[in-house]
């Protein structure tokens, strides 16, 4: 018998096994990565979006800050990847003088949320500081 050059059939399947592999987890980490970076996208958009706010209820007066809206009053245009999305705005009176004022955003169907609390402490001076 002479002898063949090449691959035996279990080399040959061996070696597509430890391809499928390769390529497998690769795949896996390529869509884990893309859902990673969707999530810190959508949290960059939500923190913006709640210091927009924050700069607005920064300027209401504090003996007024319960009539305010209990919705964002700043442009939420920039939440619109997020859609659909709610936000909400809390009023607490902790001690006299101390209001916490608390933002939030909720979207993909409230499974993820951001918030923000300010703490507001009557100085009596002006709504700017």
């Amino acid at each position: 018998m002479r002898r063949e050059k090449g691959f035996s059939l279990v080399e040959v399947l061996a070696a597509l096994l430890i391809l499928t592999l390769v390529i497998t987890m690769s795949l896996a980490a390529f869509v884990e990565r893309s859902k990673r970076q969707r999530q810190a996208s959508e949290i960059i958009l939500a923190y913006q979006a709640l210091a927009n706010e924050a700069e607005y209820r920064r300027r209401i007066d504090f003996n007024t800050l319960e009539a305010a809206p209990k919705e964002f009053i700043s442009d939420t245009t920039l939440l619109a990847p997020l859609e659909p999305f709610g936000t909400a705005v809390s009023v607490q009176s902790t001690t006299p003088g101390v209001k916490n004022v608390t933002l939030t955003i909720s979207w993909n169907k409230g499974q993820r949320d951001a918030k923000l609390t300010l703490v507001r402490v009557d100085t009596g001076g002006t709504s700017l500081w």
